[in-house]
């Protein structure tokens, strides 16, 4: 289900210090922020000086900075920055044993028939669990494979939780390292149906949108597209 943005989020302002320091605010608050309007086409000085304002850039996976979000041809298969479709709730490099701190979503093109941005903050995403659900999601007995196209010298993943008593979350429900054995296939299915039926916000794209998310604090995901010539900039960033 979805439920509209708050006002409040939205920054129509351009690139400037102070639309900037209101979306920190909001980023800080919400756990995600959106600026519209923003002029940075596809390529990628610009996406990175925006980018900058928020955090530094990553380029441990896959070697740059900006990664294309687009459909590519014969990765019918690949992860969810590869293909069509929709993509169900997770936070970004989940595999890793500390994943970034933000991941930013530039907006180029959007898809002409879906391929929006949904958010969900990890305490709505926890609150309908049960406790012994809960419990098991902070064990840390968690892994998930590395995607194929970052796999090269990645290294292997490592136990950990999927939730903490602080609030973090991390999660990629078809991303799990091998069938979960049988104490966590059962939290894992639950966890999975709780996302479905969550009441989660969704942002329309529009070109020059720049969504900013708290890779720690929230869970994304993306309604269903087929449109080939989708375009979405991605950089994940670490807080300074």
């Amino acid at each position: 289900m979805a439920v509209p943005w708050k006002a409040s989020v939205f920054r129509e302002t351009g690139f400037t210090m102070n639309g900037i320091e209101r979306a920190r605010a909001d980023l800080a608050k919400h756990g995600w922020t959106v600026l519209r309007g923003q002029r940075f086409g596809a390529g990628h000085d610009e996406v990175l000086r925006i980018a900058a304002a928020f955090g530094r850039p990553s380029t441990r996976d896959g070697g740059q900075a900006v990664w294309e979000v687009r459909p590519r041809p014969g990765r019918d298969h690949g992860t969810f920055s590869e293909r069509t479709g929709p993509a169900a709730f997770h936070t970004d490099a989940q595999y890793h044993a500390q994943p970034e701190d933000y991941v930013c979503l530039f907006v180029v093109r959007p898809a002409d028939d879906g391929g929006d941005t949904r958010v969900l903050g990890a305490a709505a995403a926890l609150s309908s669990l049960p406790a012994g659900t809960l419990t098991a999601l902070r064990e840390p007995a968690w892994t998930w494979k590395v995607p194929e196209v970052f796999r090269s010298g990645a290294p292997a993943p490592t136990p950990t939780t999927v939730t903490t008593t602080a609030g973090t979350i991390r999660w990629r429900s078809d991303n799990l390292a091998g069938p979960p054995g049988r104490a966590r296939r059962r939290p894992a299915a639950a966890f999975t149906a709780a996302l479905d039926r969550a009441e989660a916000h969704q942002v329309r794209h529009r070109p020059g949108d720049v969504i900013i998310l708290d890779n720690l604090r929230t869970l994304h995901a993306r309604t269903a597209f087929q449109d080939p010539a989708r375009l979405v900039l991605r950089v994940r960033l670490w807080a300074r």
